[in-house]
Order: structure tokens, then sequence, then C-alpha cells
């Protein structure tokens, strides 16, 4: 038998709970890891209370990344071995139409074991622990699909990114910065506006601030950010239209605010926006794109260009609730962790 975290219904942090359930056995093209530390996302927060854009089949298991060790091998698993050391790739499944598909029964990071296919695990090199790894995926998978791969970001643009003290935001602040962008961040916390400043953004602003949209276009000197990088979109869409300059990209990677967005399209239209709704997951579900984050993001943490902010370690399975209270209280700097 093998403890693995699970919900059996909607709702916040508390429906969290730990089920003693057998051990996996890995099917063909698939591995079987045991879980060394694991990355809490918003994502995984908003699918245990139903928000998320796939609907979870209970009861269902939680957690897109991690790191640890293979256990086991399934038929016709060929580039990792019993014994290796790796990290979980976020990954989605999907028709072959596009349309995501429920969540896959054996996988789930929050748990002693999981199971996954041998396409979303790569091996660790030796100088990034276990928690680095854990912190590192979905924040820098995220930014490279959004930023690099549909977003063609150069040292030419202004980069605005909002709800800049996330984790995700944090990977896209500096992967602009590896490509030697200009970056605006935008926080609505007075209290986070020195923490940002350190993560090497240019401009550090309050978006809710009266003053916002006059200070971004003193800060391009009137030509606006050609490129945005926005979790929250809803109401706050107007505002990105507003600061944004002719025939910029708006890349949408999320709804936090999930309320519908008012806009007049006049208004996109006047300046040829280009609003893109984006999912990491088509990054992880395409092999050719999902090689070539793997190798840009490694490369960077290597060298240290990419370098994880953890705010919070946490220890052990126990821990999974409060680890989503930490996170939805929206106080946290960068990554939460849970190690085992």
């Amino acid at each position: 038998m093998v403890r693995i975290v699970r919900f059996h219904r909607t709702g916040g942090p508390d429906v969290l709970q730990i089920d003693e359930c057998p051990s996996p056995t890995p099917g063909p093209n698939e591995v079987v890891i045991k879980i060394r530390a694991f990355g809490i996302n918003r994502a995984e927060c908003m699918l245990r209370n139903g928000s998320y854009v796939v609907q979870p089949t209970m009861p269902c298991r939680i957690g897109f990344e991690g790191t640890g060790t293979i256990e086991a091998t399934g038929e016709n698993v060929t580039m990792h071995a019993v014994g290796d050391n790796v990290s979980i790739i976020p990954f989605a499944v999907a028709d072959p139409h596009g349309y995501w598909l429920p969540v896959l029964e054996g996988h789930g990071c929050y748990g002693e074991l999981t199971t996954v296919p041998e396409t979303a695990v790569i091996k660790i090199p030796d100088a990034i622990s276990p928690v680095i790894n854990a912190a590192a995926w979905h924040q820098y998978l995220t930014a490279w699909g959004g930023l690099v791969d549909f977003g063609r970001v150069t040292s030419e643009d202004i980069v605005l990114v909002t709800a800049s003290s996330s984790s995700a935001a944090i990977g896209g602040i500096h992967l602009c910065k590896d490509k030697g962008a200009m970056v605006i961040a935008a926080t609505r916390s007075q209290e986070k506006l020195d923490k940002i400043q350190s993560t090497g953004a240019d401009h550090v602003l309050l978006i809710n601030d009266v003053h916002f949209e006059q200070e971004v276009d003193e800060i391009t000197r009137g030509k606006g950010a050609t490129l945005i990088y926005d979790p929250v979109a809803g109401n706050l869409t107007r505002t990105l239209i507003s600061v944004a300059a002719p025939e910029a990209k708006i890349i949408c990677y999320g709804n936090l605010d999930q309320d519908d967005s008012c806009l007049y399209a006049h208004d996109a239209l006047s300046k040829r926006i280009t609003i893109n709704y984006y999912s990491w997951g088509d990054i992880a579900r395409r092999p050719n794109r999902l090689r070539e984050a793997h190798s840009y993001v490694y490369s960077r943490l290597n060298s240290g260009a990419f370098y994880p902010i953890i705010d919070t370690v946490f220890y052990g399975l126990e821990s999974c609730v409060e680890a989503h209270k930490r996170m939805e209280s929206n106080a946290h700097f960068g990554k939460i962790v849970i190690e085992l």
C-alpha cells in the first residue's frame, strides 16, 4: 500500500486527504516514481475547488510537478531505468482536436508514488537539488511557452508582467531578462514591491494605482508595452489594452479574475492587439516543443540565469492542506514546495 493525497469532493483546502491505495504497476511506456519533493501551483488549487479548465473525476489525485527516483518501468520504456533521479514535467492529455481530457487516474505528484508517461520525466542534473527541481518546471515551462513559443520575445520588447509575485510571473521575468527585454512588473501588493524588484525587473508598479497607466506611458516614452504576460484576465484586460503598444501581444495564461472581461472591441482594434489565451499544456503535449523547452530551461538552471525563488518548504504529505492555505492567502512570494 502507498499513501497518496486525493480529494473526493471539490472545495477548500480541507477536502484534501491522505488515502491508502494499492502500490501502482506501470503500464506500457510508463514509469513509477518515488516522490522526494513536489511543487504547489495555483492550477492545483483551482482543480481542487472545481474552477480549473479540466473537471476532476472523483476521487481525484492532484499535483502537476515533482521530483524523485524511478522505482519501476513498464514495457517499451527505453529512455529511463530503475534508480534514475528524475523530474516530472507538467503534462496534459488532449484528444486529436485539442480538447483537454480528464486528469489521468494514476497521476498526481502529491503522494509517495506516482505513475506517469516516460515522456513526462527528465533526468536531473547532479548540481540541482530536488527542491529546486520541484519548484522549477511549472513556472519556466509556462514562461517558455507563453513568451518564447507564442510571444517570440526579443531584446527589443517592453514586457509587462502582471501578478508579478507569483512563481509563474517570476519565471517570466527571469526569462525576459535572459532574452534582454525590458520588464515592467505589476502587482497589487504594496508589501511585495521590494521583493519583486529583487527578481531583476527593471520597473515595479502598483497596478491598482490611479497613476499606473501614466507611469507605463512615461517608462515606455509613449510607446506602451509590446508584450504582456498575464494570468488575471477578467476586468484587468481593458487596462492591459490601454497600456499596450500598437500591434502588441497579450499572452493570457490564467483567469484569476473569473468575472467576464468587459472591453470594447474598438479599443483593441484601434491598436491591432493580439490576445492569445494560452496553456502550458499546449507545449507539454507537443514532443518537439517540449524537448526544446527542456533544453532551454535546464541550460539556464545550470548557468544560474534561472533561480526559482522559494517561499516556503513544507514537510510531509500531512502539510498539503497548510500549503494550499498558504497559496490561497496570497501572502507567499515565489514557490511553495513540499518535501517528503
